[in-house]
């Protein structure tokens, strides 16, 4: 797995790769600040998913993240413009639970869909930089979870692509 990865990034590192249906790592877009700019960044999260022992989670798989403070479930609401270009407020993670948001950048055309759900997760890490847009454009509400991470200690990753993970956020399959 590990040597799939690192030629597979040396080869096509533009492009998010096909990772196997059993792969036991987390995807998900980032939002990143790279020489001034806010960025999309592709980022497969080091640490796999594990199945704890633990009760109430055995035969479970968990993907532990980090640290947080301050966990806060907001409610958007539809059609909403998000208050404009802006930076993350901090290095946080970002879990869209229903809903759409669609993130585009001032400097550039690439843009990200974030459907609300199971792949709802994004990386928010762009506190410097030229900042980002969200917008709301659905009729109904958008529920979003924002947990900053403590001491601004983001999950170790690799980057897959310069570009939203777009429909390939990547969960295990099976046992």
């Amino acid at each position: 797995m590990r040597l799939y990865l690192i030629i597979s990034l040396f080869l096509n590192y533009q492009h998010v790769l096909p990772l196997p249906q059993t792969a036991p790592y987390l995807t998900a877009t980032a939002l990143v600040a790279k020489n001034g700019n806010t960025a999309f960044e592709c980022w497969l999260l080091t640490k796999p998913f594990e199945r704890p022992s633990l009760s109430g989670l055995n035969g479970a798989q968990v993907a532990n993240i980090g640290n947080f403070t301050n966990l806060s479930y907001s409610i958007m609401p539809p059609r909403w413009d998000g208050n404009g270009l802006h930076n993350s407020p901090a290095l946080q993670l970002v879990h869209y639970l229903s809903g759409v948001a669609h993130v585009t950048l001032p400097h550039n055309s690439v843009e990200a869909w974030i459907k609300g759900g199971v792949e709802g997760l994004l990386f928010a890490t762009d506190t410097t930089g030229t900042g980002h847009f969200t917008k709301y454009p659905t009729n109904e509400e958008t529920v979003v979870i924002m947990a900053p991470f403590k001491d601004r200690k983001g999950p170790d990753h690799i980057i897959l692509a310069n570009r939203p993970c777009n429909k390939q956020q990547k969960f295990p399959q099976g046992s």
